[in-house]
């Protein structure tokens, strides 16, 4: 098979759909005849490009706006470059192909379907765009040959759209163990002040639904118990000074550290330096968690993980073998699932033996 991809979200650029479709992209290579992307141009796209192993097709175009550039600049590069089947990152880019379908230029057209672009509408205050917006998802959903949810969660919503069952194949998330795996992070730690310490850690954007405070609130139980225990949080975000000012408010300035963002190559060894991965997500839709591919990185290093029954994160933890799901929202269940692990070293070890 020959086959395009087409993404609005790219390396440079970093971020989930970014690391899915570059993943695909790569490992697609060892099954198909040809492989090629179509992406928005970015800086530092000419570094990157000659490294990857398949042909790069660059447009001049904003990543929310992909889909109109398409509607020009797609057809050409699919006469150059003739393949079977295009498959999109995301539903939204995916009309162009439909149509080409029809013009004979390409014989399927598949789309991914992670969860927030199945209900965030940026026009739904405004009623007549926000009209054009449905019905424009709602033929792309029923005019693509197969849809690829990333979890249970996301192809339950596909069907609630109308998509029949029988189009939809859910594919769930991997990761790279050559690239998340167990390694000494003795000097993170020691550079956090953290080295004797049972560790928490959480790796996201600071956004509410991601249940941090959530996390705090747990922290407090957790410390009656364990006095040891600090909590590690990776990344920055629009939550960030709330969830400081959480902390400040319930006196845990001692128990906890946000340290920001992290380059990518050191994202490996802030994994090692937790002892337990957490992330009780809850639903704030649009926002939901389609999958959670943190948990399955967490797991490659050989770290337990927790995280809450929202949206696709149960497609991302085997309850009771990887980490445990607990309900959404529920500090006191995950004090109680935090401290059931500290407390237990042989099976902490033991689940994330089996999560990698």
């Amino acid at each position: 098979m020959r086959l395009m991809i087409v993404t609005q979200d790219f390396p440079p650029e970093t971020g989930g759909i970014q690391t899915y479709t570059l993943s695909h992209a790569t490992h697609l290579v060892k099954w198909c005849s040809w492989v090629g992307v179509i992406c928005p141009n970015k800086t530092g796209s000419s570094d990157l490009d000659p490294a990857l192993n398949f042909p790069v097709f660059r447009l001049k175009s904003r990543n929310e706006l992909l889909a109109f550039s398409l509607l020009t600049n797609l057809r050409p590069v699919l006469r150059d470059h003739p393949v079977d089947a295009v498959f999109h990152s995301q539903w939204q880019t995916a009309g162009a192909s439909i149509r080409a379908r029809e013009a004979g230029l390409v014989g399927k057209v598949f789309v991914a379907a992670h969860i927030r672009e199945l209900l965030f509408n940026p026009y739904k205050h405004i009623p007549g765009l926000s009209r054009l917006f449905h019905k424009y998802r709602q033929w792309v959903l029923d005019h693509a040959d197969h849809l690829y949810p990333v979890s249970d969660y996301t192809a339950g919503r596909l069907e609630e759209l109308g998509v029949e069952p029988s189009r939809i194949t859910v594919v769930i998330n991997g990761t790279d163990p050559q690239k998340f795996y167990p390694e000494d992070a003795s000097e993170i730690r020691k550079k956090l002040g953290i080295e004797h310490k049972k560790v928490l850690l959480t790796i996201t954007r600071l956004v509410k639904r991601k249940g941090i405070d959530t996390v705090l609130e747990a922290l407090q139980t957790v410390l009656n118990q364990v006095p040891d225990v600090h909590y590690l949080v990776v990344g920055e975000g629009a939550d960030k000074m709330r969830l400081q000012q959480i902390v400040r408010e319930q006196d845990l300035e001692e128990h906890v550290t946000f340290a920001g963002r992290v380059p990518y190559q050191e994202i490996n060894r802030y994994y090692n330096a937790g002892d337990l991965f957490v992330m009780p997500s809850r639903t704030q839709e649009p926002d939901i968690e389609g999958f959670g591919i943190v948990f399955l990185e967490a797991n490659a290093c050989g770290l337990p993980v927790i995280g809450s029954d929202s949206g696709g994160i149960p497609s991302a933890i085997e309850d009771g073998v990887t980490g445990y799901i607990i309900p959404e929202g529920n500090p006191a269940e995950l004090a109680g699932k935090i401290l059931s692990l500290l407390s237990d070293p042989e099976l902490a070890e033991k689940f994330g033996r089996q999560g990698r």
